[in-house]
Order: C-alpha cells, then structure tokens, then sequence
C-alpha cells in the first residue's frame, strides 16, 4: 500500500495478464500497517532498523527511510483502521485485503500464532471498490514511499557479494 509509486501496480498487471502471479514482499511495511506498533517502542534504540520505523511512525530524516513527513505513516494507519472497523476487521486484515484486491499475493511473517490467526482473517472477503480507493487515496497523499528499514530495502537484494539495487522501468 504504501510501496507502489514506482510501477509496481503495472508490473503486477502486466503479470497477471501473462498469467504470472505476483509475490508482494513486506505487504504491512515491516509491521507499520498493523497499527500495532508505537514510537515509545523504538525510542532509544540506536540499530538502524528501528531508527528508520520511528520515522516512518512519527516523521523525521535519515537512514534507508529518508525524509518523513510529520505523522509518518499515521494518516494511512488510521484509513485502515477506520475500514477495518467498519468491517469488523484489522489494519492488518485490511491491508493484506487490499494487496489481493490489486492482484498480488501477499508474503506475510508472523512470529506467533495470534499473528498467523489475524492474517487469516485477510481472506474470504474482499474491499470495496470505495474502500479500495479510500485507501489508494491516503496512501498517495503521503508525500513519501516505503523504503525499509535498516538494511532490508525494497529496493535492493544481497547477492552474496552485496547489495544490488534495482528498480521497475
């Protein structure tokens, strides 16, 4: 939702139109989307990973996350909540909901259970087309795109010798 500004909504049409299905990677931002994780948790901490999810929380620059608009990811998180609270969902469900909607499957990681029961709850149902622009909207407002944290980037991949940056042409 909040990594899509580069082409990847026309490479996953593309895809879908040869009949290739699409793996979306880091579908709620590393946790940022789930509306569960609050700057008090990274504030502190001085590994790069959690200095980049304080910004995309709350703002700021620097690191893999860049410049961060005041509020960061906020006014996206609160777009989730206020569907999924509609539909008597998660920010997570939601956001996981959106990413099959728009044609890609979603990679998800989950250290517990309760984690593995809520992005169950994505599936069997699906956005509106309101719904899916509502968001679309709030996401394209952000002044700013998920990057990842730390040294897991969305535009890069380690190869065995290094980082090698790509991106969609």
């Amino acid at each position: 939702l909040i990594t899509r500004r580069d082409g990847s909504q026309a490479a996953v049409d593309a895809a879908s139109e040869l009949g290739i299905a699409t793996l979306a990677y880091y579908p709620l931002a590393m946790g940022l989307l789930t509306g569960k994780l609050s700057p008090q948790r990274f504030r502190g901490n001085r590994d790069p990973r959690s200095r980049d999810l304080l910004r995309y929380l709350e703002g700021g620059s620097g690191g893999t996350a860049g410049n961060i608009a005041p509020g960061g990811v906020g006014p996206v998180v609160a777009a989730l909540e206020n569907v999924g609270e509609r539909r008597g969902k998660s920010a997570a469900q939601v956001a996981l909901n959106w990413i099959i909607c728009k044609g890609a499957i979603p990679i998800v990681g989950a250290k517990r259970v309760e984690q593995v029961d809520d992005n169950l709850g994505a599936l069997g149902w699906r956005l509106s087309e309101e719904e899916e622009r509502d968001l679309d909207a709030a996401a394209d407002a952000l002044p700013f795109e998920f990057r990842g944290c730390g040294f897991q980037t969305t535009d890069s991949k380690f190869v065995g010798y290094g980082f090698e940056k790509w991106r969609l042409d």
